[in-house]
């Protein structure tokens, strides 16, 4: 369907534990896109001792007239940088070059406003793991790309997963996927489930891939091939194969001081010790229960904690808290209690009586479980205390200030317990929990918001379940290592089943073999172990799959080396405080980047086609930019059609339109208002983003109808209803003031003119205009995109009495706090469902809608399902249509949201700030 934003075809390639690419082919509005054919989809994976280097291959086919710009999306975790990028068009081959991330971008955009055929890798803001690509297709060519990235396996729950998402869309004639592996040590546990996709379910990997075939050349090699024909992808679907492509292993392992392996100048220390008894501990669940937890996340929750309680081992103690604006523990009696029947049922009895609601003072929470965990009376040193803290949101009440909750906890927590956060669903603060969590000695979890939920958070626990070791000291000695090259040596936790590696620099490049040192707590006290160890890679090749004999096993360590350390400056950065500090852990990680061609937080890739074999020079005076967003003004179109059943916007005369949780159609109601009438859209108290729009009449000859009212005393008034709409827009956040009319638009009171296309950012605020004078996109930080669009009328229409008018659209919602409020904000976190519905013998069908959520009370309201014009992409939506100005289905009345000026955050009449 071609519309504004012309039409989107896509196909996805996920690599979970790798690398989710996405590719779309955007295109303007007036011609009709061709379908691009991938003719081939190679994925080649080589694990040399732990360290992957996986390459994804394609060629694709632009039948198109024109250029076609083709855009992937690359998701990585923090385990992976990508470290090359190639183009191979017209058999000319196109190596990426690694720049910082402004240099990259200013490269990428003189090739493509050139109609050059580019690459540009970059990442996206705040969630270090995401990557874009973006190719620019020449018209009737045939573009063959590489992407590479290099990951250092971790060992969870007893086992190395590494796993490639294949989803290509379609058949493809060539569909490879080869994995090699060659340890050290003699692999175990090899296991290629079938595929499947990323929900979670019990006893998933207990099958095998009937399309994989498996040689094993030796003890310590293995070689996979996954190759299904065409006729077998058809057998799996019309679209192709689809799923995640797993390979799970382990190694043997002998020693508790586990293996180093050395080779020229660099090592690698293994420590994974088996069979050790597992130590007592001391747990503190944090959990947050506030508003936005309502509904099915606090059921999952409760599922999760119920298994986990009854995991609770005999010997550990714990305690629980729960938390909105209020903080409540369990158990009072003392700071911790006993694992037993009693205690595990009662707890259960706790959880169970859990109701969402309320404010999240996620300080006060914090602040509280380190003094349980500091007042309890068990003083034994061989118990090893963790918290585990979950929350899905902002802290809206208390200290809410993210440095100083930081500072805050950081000085408390002299003992220093690990603190390991799970960050529940797309609107927790994750940059917030990943910096708490590095500042405190543990990590970070994502918990996605969906059926698995349960199984996700018991799986994480799964993780932790067993402690080893605590308080563990790595010693290199007898000077034969550089002191300041090692990555991290100390550690205050060993889970069973998972696995410890340090890097660093010999002191000599002959150096085979060193003595080290560990020292820590068991569960029978200190302990000790001092040895001789090493091992030359190049004594270990031998028996390497003939596929490996090619790679370069003499720099494997240093890469893995130079891997790590920025690893571990980018962790370093995010516990330091001092600016200077910070600013010089960013300066070594950006150089190690650069040297060793990985991209990273801090760096971007760029690939280009030379023009008449003159390659395209970046501007020189562009510098480091830890700005938190990718420039968004190249993928307007293709973002906006994405979400085109997503979006709640109001435009036309004017028609509110909102997507909400729990119904399938729209809901859709009208506003009538005055002339000069100021009404709020949005208003939310945490981001401080405000969103006003004025009230503009058509004149005399737009006259739609008139009512006439009979007055008590016998007189007659006739009243003529004008057609409506929003003539002006202001926007106000992030220390700034945007104004917008069909005429101009003003930051801060500085005109724009509507025709180019640029990029302005103010403060942390990017605008976006499109370059055709229809639209403007502004981007906030914490994932907060808005859209105005201006429609322009013809002269005639013009003179028949229609004007200029705006809509305005919430493309990317995911940072509004829970209390958001407004006429359309109200509807951001709010849950409507459909409890009946009947369809007369006219064909008209009425339901009657159950509103609730974020509203003190729940309500219901009758409705009339029908269609409505979703002016941004000339199209119609179906949406439940609720009539009298949208009565009872918003909160109040449409008349308690007027407010006094266009930057007013205050209703006229005033509102309870939640309903």
């Amino acid at each position: 369907m071609a519309g504004l934003f012309g039409e989107l075809r896509c196909f996805c390639l996920f690599v979970c534990f790798g690398v989710s690419l996405c590719f779309t082919n955007s295109l303007d509005l007036d011609f009709k896109p061709k379908t691009t054919k991938v003719v081939s989809l190679h994925i080649k994976s080589s694990i040399l001792y732990r360290f992957s280097s996986t390459s994804v291959t394609s060629t694709i086919i632009n039948d198109d007239v024109r250029a076609t710009e083709t855009f992937f999306e690359v998701t990585l975790p923090d385990a992976a940088f990508i470290s090359n990028f190639t183009l191979e068009i017209d058999g000319n081959v196109y190596l990426g070059e690694i720049k910082e991330k402004e240099v990259a971008k200013n490269t990428y955009e003189n090739a493509r406003w050139m109609g050059q055929s580019a690459g540009h890798i970059e990442t996206r803001p705040r969630d270090t793991n995401k990557f874009k690509i973006s190719i620019n297709i020449a018209a009737f060519s045939e573009v063959t790309f590489t992407l590479t990235y290099n990951e250092l396996l971790q060992r969870r729950r007893g086992n190395y997963d590494h796993t490639i998402y294949v989803n290509p869309g379609q058949i493809v004639d060539s569909l490879l996927v080869e994995v090699t592996i060659q340890e050290s040590r003699a692999i175990t546990q090899l296991h290629v489930p079938p595929l499947r996709d990323d929900i979670l379910t019990e006893h998933q990997n207990s099958l095998w891939n009937t399309y994989a075939t498996i040689r094993r050349p030796s003890l310590t090699s293995a070689y996979i091939r996954y190759n299904p024909s065409p006729e077998d992808q058809k057998r799996a679907s019309l679209q192709g194969m689809s799923g995640l492509f797993i390979v799970e292993y382990d190694v043997e392992r002998t020693t508790h001081v586990g293996e180093v392996m050395v080779v020229n100048g660099y090592f690698v220390h293994y420590f994974a010790p088996q069979g050790l008894p597992r130590m007592k501990r001391k747990v503190l669940f944090i959990l947050d229960y506030s508003g936005s937890m309502l509904g099915t996340k606090i059921t999952q929750l409760k599922t999760a904690m119920s298994e986990i309680l009854s995991n609770l081992a005999k010997g550990d103690r714990f305690n629980i808290i729960r938390f909105n604006g209020d903080v409540t523990k369990w158990w009072n009696h003392s700071a911790l209690v006993e694992v037993n029947e009693y205690s595990v049922n009662a707890a259960k009895n706790f959880i169970n009586d859990i109701e969402a609601d309320g404010w999240t003072n996620i300080n006060d929470a914090l602040s509280e479980g380190m003094d349980l965990l500091q007042e309890d009376d068990e003083r034994d040193p061989t118990y090893a205390s963790l918290m585990i803290f979950l929350t899905d949101g902002y802290a809206t009440e208390g200290e809410m200030d993210n440095s100083k909750i930081l500072d805050t906890i950081s000085s408390r927590n002299k003992d220093k317990v690990p603190i390991f956060s799970l960050s529940f669903g797309d609107e927790a603060d994750y940059g917030f929990l990943k910096k708490l969590s590095a500042q405190n000695n543990g990590f970070v979890r994502k918990i996605y918001e969906e059926s698995d939920a349960s199984l996700q958070l018991t799986g994480f626990y799964g993780e932790v379940a067993s402690t080893l070791l605590s308080n563990l000291t790595f010693r290199y000695l007898d000077d034969t290592v550089v002191g300041k090259s090692v990555t991290n040596t100390i550690y205050p936790i060993f889970f069973e089943g998972s696995e410890i590696v340090i890097s660093g620099k010999v002191s000599e490049v002959n150096v085979s073999a060193m003595t080290l040192e560990i020292c820590g707590t068991s569960s029978k006290g200190p302990l000790e172990w001092r040895t001789a160890t090493g091992n030359n890679i190049f004594d270990l090749i031998q028996n390497a799959p003939s596929e490996l004999v090619a790679s370069n096993f003499s720099d494997i360590t240093e890469k893995i080396w130079a891997y790590m350390t920025i690893k571990q400056l980018l962790i370093n950065r995010l516990r330091e405080r001092n600016a200077t500090a910070r600013t010089e852990l960013k300066r070594k990680a950006l150089e190690l980047a650069l040297k060793y061609n990985f991209v990273t937080p801090l760096t971007s890739m760029v690939v280009t086609r030379p023009q008449d074999e003159n390659v395209i020079r970046p501007s020189a005076d562009l510098r480091l930019n830890d700005s938190p967003y990718s420039v968004w003004g190249d993928t307007l179109k293709g973002s906006l059609e994405l979400k085109r059943n997503k979006l709640s916007f109001v435009d036309s005369d004017p028609h509110f339109i909102v997507r909400v949780k729990g119904l399938k159609d729209s809901v859709c109601f009208d506003v009538m208002g005055n002339e000069g009438d100021i009404f709020n859209l949005v208003k939310d108290e945490i981001s401080g983003i405000v969103v006003n729009a004025k009230v503009a009449t058509s004149s005399e000859g737009s006259r739609i109808n008139s009512t006439s009212t009979k007055h008590r005393n016998g007189t007659q008034e006739s009243k003529s209803n004008l057609k409506t709409y929003f003539g002006e827009i202001t926007i106000s956040g992030d220390n700034s003031v945007i104004n917008v009319s069909p005429d101009q638009w003003t930051v801060n009171g500085l005109p724009y003119n509507w025709r180019p296309a640029q990029t302005i950012t103010v403060h942390r605020t990017k605008l976006v205009t499109d370059g055709t004078g229809k639209m403007i996109a502004l981007m906030f930080p914490h994932k907060i995109t808005l859209l105005i669009v201006r429609h322009m009328r013809t002269e005639r229409q013009l003179e028949m009495g229609k004007i200029h008018f705006l809509g305005f659209y919430i493309v990317d919602d995911r940072g509004f706090s829970w209390y958001t409020h407004g006429l359309l904000g109200q509807f951001i976190y709010r849950r409507i469902s459909l409890e009946k519905k009947k369809t007369s013998k006219i064909g008209k069908t009425r339901g009657k809608l159950k509103i609730e959520g974020n509203t003190k009370r729940m309500r219901r309201v009758s409705a009339l399902l029908g269609k409505r014009v979703n002016l941004a992409i000339n199209d119609y939506v179906s949406c439940w249509m609720v009539q009298r100005n949208g009565r009872r289905l918003i909160d109040g009345v449409f008349t308690d949201y007027l407010v006094t000026n266009s930057t007013s955050p205050q209703y006229r009449k005033r509102k309870r700030s939640k309903t």
